[in-house]
């Protein structure tokens, strides 16, 4: 049993390194397109039609993908100066137990996004310039929300683990 969720975890792990690549691949992607825009403006006087538009979508998307490798390394910012006088044991199961409400709420949100998506795809809503469908977007961001609650998951797992056994 052990070896399994150890597997299970490394194929995960991959998928939030693909989340973090495809953050990468969005961020060169935004930068491109406002230099082009910004050249084209400037040298040729022909922006890049529909720049905010892709801004705006690359920017959520990069965000999303990003959260899951964030929070698997811990690169958020934390305020634990109360939970530091705790000792290891307790917090270790405070760190499991937000863990757990990180999750559930992540998985509250996603589900609302996902709900968002179906509305958009049922009103066909589009962006104004490019007339992109909106709905692939939300779905898209479901998913990076589904990866960041199982990355919470975990690590409460982590840490429970970390409470329960003896030193």
């Amino acid at each position: 049993m052990l070896k399994l969720i150890e597997k299970s975890e490394k194929v995960f792990n991959k998928v939030v390194d693909i989340q973090q690549f495809i953050s990468n691949m969005f961020l060169i992607f935004i930068m491109s397109i406002i230099t082009f825009d910004v050249l084209g403006r400037n040298l040729f006087n022909k922006p890049l039609k529909g720049t905010f538009e892709m801004t705006e979508l690359g920017a959520a998307l990069l965000v999303f993908f990003a959260l899951a490798i964030t929070h698997r390394r811990g690169d958020h910012i934390t305020i634990d100066f109360v939970v530091e006088r705790f000792s290891e044991k307790s917090r270790n199961i405070m760190n499991g137990i937000i863990e757990v409400v990180i999750a559930i709420t992540l998985l509250f949100m996603s589900r609302h996004i996902f709900d968002n998506g179906l509305r958009m795809m049922e009103r066909k809503t589009t962006t104004t310039d490019l007339a992109l469908s909106i709905h692939p977007f939300l779905f898209i961001i479901t998913f990076t929300l589904i990866i960041f609650a199982i990355t919470a998951i975990w690590k409460a797992l982590h840490y429970f683990g970390l409470a329960v056994n003896k030193k």
